[in-house]
């Protein structure tokens, strides 16, 4: 079997340089217990009995396929997401770079019109958020039915929604919404490497991800999305969190001033300024409201809105839940515990609202930060305070905002 998959790897370095390229990166490893394959960026296990079952062009898309996981950052961009999930994730995301290159994947690939062109973060959320709505739907569904109909499904069933919503998630749907994927499909894993080497791994792939792209387009043989997914790869990533607090904290009046001497050097004769701290004023953080925004994403954001409002301790730290109003108005005054309430709202999405309420009520903020998907209605004239823009989707996706700074969300 080993010298089967070596010469599929061969046959990709012809027809597929781009893929052979990477593929001869990652060292072999026949790995029986296994269901599929796997791969962590430095090996590439496979099932033999599983890849006896694959035709040979199966093979080479299988092959394509793990390649493509070290090649997007996907073993060392997981994070503490659950495993299982993530790997439907990045499976979803990459399948359709491997069949518009003109290979093939074996029956039960996960393919769904959905998340045609989202990253693995996206589509985990997405998947997550999914499986949220149906546990809340679970109970609902129970209330309902008879208590005969509840013990026969407990008997039958036997599992936790939970479970349920996550093989639900797992059975493929093309565009049409047909599902694609068998019950008992399982994606290869996606390992991860220690954290102490995962980012020389990473920056060692970068480098790979870059000279193999280079070869495939010197031959003529980089399809335009593998060309944007090799941009994507590459493009260094900035953590959100310390841009908000790092926008939030230079707002903030700290500055030398003449008017009180810096009393360490009086007795020297010498009057040099001091550091006068004026603390920053109000701080207005808004949610979108409109439903666009994932549950997770609007926890960890309420949970920064918190640590912002501890570390800076603004005069007053106004909370907005906007979709196309202001559906909700949260203010909290220095000193004062900080308690967010659920979001509420669900219209559409414009942006106007939050503005045009500050300007009503004469608040002047120090700063504004917007946690949005970044599709709505800008204001037509910028507000004289700086803005942040919390986007939940990649900026190579959207049209710079008109004003203010932005910042990709993606949880």
């Amino acid at each position: 079997m080993r010298d089967r998959i070596s010469k599929q790897r061969s046959q990709l370095i012809l027809s597929q340089p781009f893929f052979g390229a990477l593929l001869m990166r990652l060292q072999l490893v026949e790995d029986p217990s296994c269901k599929t394959f796997w791969v962590d960026g430095v090996s590439l296990g496979y099932n033999p009995a599983f890849a006896a079952t694959l035709s040979d062009l199966e093979l080479r898309g299988c092959l394509a396929h793990e390649v493509l996981h070290p090649a997007n950052g996907h073993c060392w961009r997981r994070g503490v997401r659950d495993p299982d999930r993530w790997n439907r994730a990045c499976d979803y995301a990459i399948n359709p770079l491997v069949l518009n290159a003109g290979l093939q994947l074996p029956a039960g690939a996960l393919i769904d019109g959905r998340f045609l062109g989202k990253s693995a973060e996206e589509i985990y959320a997405m998947l997550r958020q999914e499986a949220s709505d149906q546990q809340k739907q679970q109970p609902q569904a129970q209330s309902q039915r008879s208590p005969q109909q509840q013990a026969g499904n407990g008997q039958t069933s036997g599992k936790e929604p939970s479970a349920m919503a996550d093989e639900g998630g797992a059975q493929g749907h093309a565009g049409n919404g047909a599902p694609q994927a068998s019950p008992d499909f399982t994606p290869g894993e996606v390992r991860q490497q220690p954290q102490a080497q995962q980012q020389a791994l990473a920056n060692d792939w970068k480098v790979g991800v870059m000279q193999a792209a280079k070869a495939a387009a010197m031959r003529g043989k980089l399809p335009g999305d593998l060309s944007a997914m090799v941009d994507c790869a590459t493009r260094p990533s900035v953590d959100w969190r310390s841009v908000l607090h790092r926008f939030a904290s230079e707002q903030t009046r700290n500055d030398y001033s003449w008017a009180m001497p810096n009393r360490r050097y009086t007795h020297m004769g010498l009057y040099l300024p001091a550091l006068h701290d004026q603390s920053v004023g109000d701080a207005v953080l808004v949610r979108d409201s409109s439903g666009s925004v994932f549950d997770e994403t609007q926890r960890q954001f309420g949970a920064e809105i918190e640590a912002v409002f501890t570390t800076l301790q603004p005069r007053r730290l106004f909370v907005l839940d906007c979709d196309t109003r202001v559906a909700q108005v949260q203010c909290f005054e220095r000193g004062q515990g900080i308690e967010l309430g659920p979001v509420r709202g669900g219209g559409g999405t414009s942006f106007v609202a939050p503005f045009a309420w500050l300007e009503e009520q004469g608040v002047h903020p120090a700063f504004l930060v917007y946690l949005t998907d970044m599709d709505g209605k800008f204001p037509a004239v910028p507000p004289a305070y700086p803005t942040l823009w919390a986007s939940t989707t990649p900026l190579h996706r959207i049209a710079p905002p008109p004003f203010g700074e932005a910042v990709e969300v993606i949880v």
